[in-house]
């Protein structure tokens, strides 16, 4: 930590002085482990370490971008100078913008002291553990295909020409298995997950059960004839969609016409029930962090309140265009969600089928990069889940049916949101509660 804050010290002396302009540094650098374990013995292992600095400068109104991975001071001049040339041949006729800096900031807790007790023996031991729980769980384990333990920890500097000094260290840690059952010939697997910022938050009974217990009901399971059926998606599944859909939100998409929420701020867009936040505030959350990556300072954004779209996300230049402020939601060169969450209701996930009745649970979703369509909301997709009836008494597992709808209709069809939150550990820090729609989807089987 203290090489790059020499470096960065370094390049903001030399840029002060041969620049004439305004510049900004922003640096991350941080480490990460893993851990993989096939039948009691490590099939994979690495420590890794990660460094990388952006140097832009804004000449003649113009930016600039130069980057590297080495810490060598002797390099800075040529950084420096790469960053001048690129801003000189630099075409891009949108404003851009160096942060001045803001008088406060927030300070979420990113940081879980007692992640650094866990030894890397321990990890792999949490990781043969996994395994070994998985195998004990139920007979109809044959083997676990996938038992891991990824942890990393890293820091984020940006330094300006405005005086605009600020820093921050993050980590955090998970466990994910993947046990296989295996009924009559046939093999299906499941996945438990598990992680956070403290030991407690390494739940591996639970990522165990859940893994197992998705391996199991769904080992064998049949397919369904084509209906048209009530739906309800489980949290995991629902956070999938929003995930993949997240994009609409983004002020730079409907900028460019790849959202089809421009212009509609102050519209209804959804049902009343559905109300969606973006909090990069949150302690303790995988998206949180006191600023973004221009150095606007994080915040709390209501994004949809009672199905009306209150703002999209912005960062400095998006948010310039439309004449508004920063929603502090600048990620790299372009615009992101932060923790991105549906705000939870009161009902169960057994309410929820003793609503409907009848109908079918979709537990997963796959083919979304393909399958689905970000700007249009389209979507079509290989799914599976469970067939429900009478309440929910009865269900039978399902696999290998097809839904199709559109996600801006799922917004408006929703009926009702359950209370079981489920958050996103991977990619985007998205949490979604399972949610029952008012209008029946097309399943399509054998």
């Amino acid at each position: 930590m203290s090489k790059i804050n020499d470096f960065c010290r370094a390049l903001g002396e030399y840029a002060g002085a041969h620049c004439g302009c305004e510049y900004e540094i922003s640096a991350s650098t941080g480490d990460s482990f893993e851990v993989k374990v096939l039948e009691g013995e490590i099939i994979s292992y690495g420590v890794n370490d990660y460094t990388s600095v952006s140097f832009k400068v804004k000449k003649n109104g113009k930016m600039g971008y130069a980057s590297t991975t080495a810490l060598d001071e002797d390099g800075i001049p040529a950084l420096v100078s790469a960053a001048l040339e690129n801003a000189a041949v630099n075409e891009n006729p949108d404003e851009q913008f160096i942060y001045g800096g803001a008088e406060s900031y927030p300070h979420p807790k990113v940081y879980g002291e007692e992640l650094d007790g866990i030894t890397a023996e321990e990890k792999i031991e949490l990781a043969k553990q996994l395994e070994i729980n998985a195998k004990k769980a139920d007979p109809m384990i044959k083997k676990v295909e996938e038992s891991e333990v990824v942890s990393g920890s890293g820091t984020v500097v940006i330094k300006n020409s405005h005086g605009l000094d600020l820093s921050e260290t993050s980590n955090f840690i998970y466990a994910i298995v993947v046990p296989i059952a295996e009924r009559d010939g046939k093999m299906n697997s499941g996945v438990g997950i598990c992680g956070g910022f403290d030991r407690a938050a390494l739940d591996i009974g639970k990522a165990v059960a859940d893994g197992v217990q998705e391996a199991v009901d769904f080992c064998g399971a049949g397919s369904m004839k084509s209906a048209s059926r009530r739906v309800i998606f489980r949290n995991n599944a629902f956070c999938d969609m929003i995930s993949t859909f997240s994009g609409i939100f983004s002020s730079e998409n409907a900028q460019k016409g790849l959202s089809l929420l421009a212009g509609r701020e102050g519209e209804k867009i959804a049902s009343d029930c559905v109300s969606f936040t973006d909090d990069s505030t949150v302690d303790f959350a995988f998206g949180s962090r006191s600023f973004d990556s221009e150095g606007v300072p994080g915040q709390r954004t209501e994004v949809v309140e009672n199905g009306v779209l209150k703002t999209l996300l912005y960062n400095l230049k998006t948010a310039n265009k439309a004449g508004v402020r920063s929603t502090g939601n600048a990620s790299g060169g372009g615009v992101s969600v932060t923790n991105f969450s549906l705000r939870p209701g009161d009902a169960t996930l057994g309410r929820l089928c003793e609503k409907a009745k009848e109908g079918f649970i979709i537990t997963d979703v796959s083919g979304l990069h393909a399958g689905a369509n970000a700007m249009t909301g389209d979507f079509s997709l290989m799914a599976k889940g469970y067939k429900f009836e009478n309440g929910g008494k009865g269900k039978t597992p399902v696999t290998g049916v097809t839904v199709s709808g559109n996600f801006y209709e799922l917004l408006k069809n929703v009926e009702e949101v359950g209370s079981d939150v489920y958050v996103n550990m991977f990619g985007k820090a998205v949490s979604s509660p399972s949610v029952l729609l008012s209008a029946p989807m097309s399943i399509a089987g054998e």
